[in-house]
């Protein structure tokens, strides 16, 4: 019998997507109002995705994204087991919920690994300049009739 290496399979940078075998799903009822479909559709997706077992990133992105987790995200997604979660309750479909946390996570990813360019300095030109002087002796002009009314007659 013949062995075939595995192929190892590496973040889409072009798309920007995790492979879909790496992460995890559960499924669960969701909450809230809904009547009786709330009762029997497990409709809540919570995604997981292990950081540290992933093998389509380096060290230094996996460090990036450790430290875009914990400094940039408004909720706290970075679990102590070194996991990002994503939680969707949003459609009351589970496909939809679903996809909508495989996107959420991209996106994540994307944000996270994206360089920042560095704004290059530049100088005002002699128009911008011109402008600015102009707009700012308008308002002077417009701004002095502002004070206190000293003489009625």
């Amino acid at each position: 019998m013949r062995e075939t290496p595995s192929k190892k399979i590496e973040f889409d940078w072009e798309r920007g997507e995790v492979p879909e075998a790496e992460v995890r799903f559960t499924t669960s009822r969701g909450g809230g109002p809904g009547g009786q479909g709330v009762n029997t559709t497990d409709s809540r997706v919570e995604l997981r995705w292990t950081i540290g077992s992933s093998s389509s990133l380096s060290q230094e992105q996996k460090a990036a994204l450790r430290a875009h987790a914990t400094e940039n995200a408004r909720k706290t997604i970075l679990t102590k087991s070194d996991e990002l979660k994503f939680v969707c309750i949003s459609e009351r479909s589970q496909l939809q919920n679903k996809r909508d946390c495989i996107d959420r996570l991209n996106t994540f990813l994307r944000e996270a690994l994206t360089p920042i360019e560095e704004r290059i300095a530049t100088k005002k030109t002699k128009g911008m300049k011109a402008r600015e002087r102009r707009t700012s002796e308008a308002d002077k002009r417009r701004k002095a009739g502002r004070g206190k009314v000293r003489d009625w007659d």
